[in-house]
């Protein structure tokens, strides 16, 4: 075992700890929602739904957990599913995280830009990956499916 082995423990021990740790964060999030998540990544949750105002639909999004940004670039949120690749930009380029201190985390709310006929065909049955993208980071969240609710109709 090498010296910063010693110092720091081994590699396996570490990732093994950090899956855990991270594991059981995203648990204690679901745990304290009443709301049914989109899809969950490595450190938070992302929730949205659908919102119209004036004539202009948004895809309203929050993200809870450990993610903490501050920019005034913007987002942009891509959403894969069957038959269909959407890439939505955000509705403001300022985007600022929220503690919560019950989670020791954060909530960040990012709302993006949709068509409604594209509300239409979405539908939470139908996707397969949901990746959030700003200042060269990308989070990658796997939807969740409710299966003692799931309604094929219902959108998201």
């Amino acid at each position: 075992m090498g010296v910063f082995s010693k110092l720091f423990g081994g590699n396996n021990s570490n990732k093994e700890d950090h899956a855990l740790i991270n594991a059981n964060y995203i648990e204690t999030i679901l745990k304290h929602s009443e709301d049914q998540p989109l899809g969950v990544g490595d450190q938070n949750v992302i929730y949205a739904g659908y919102n119209e105002l004036g004539g202009y639909y948004y895809l309203q999004t929050y993200i809870v957990g450990k993610l903490n940004t501050k920019t005034k670039t913007g987002a942009t949120l891509l959403v894969e599913g069957d038959g269909y690749s959407l890439n939505l930009k955000s509705d403001m380029d300022e985007i600022e995280s929220d503690p919560i201190d019950i989670f020791k985390g954060n909530s960040t709310r990012i709302d993006f830009e949709i068509e409604k006929d594209t509300v239409e065909k979405i539908k939470r049955s139908t996707i397969k990956s949901i990746t959030l993208n700003f200042k060269k980071n990308n989070f990658v969240f796997t939807p969740i499916l409710d299966v003692e609710n799931e309604v094929e109709e219902e959108n998201i």
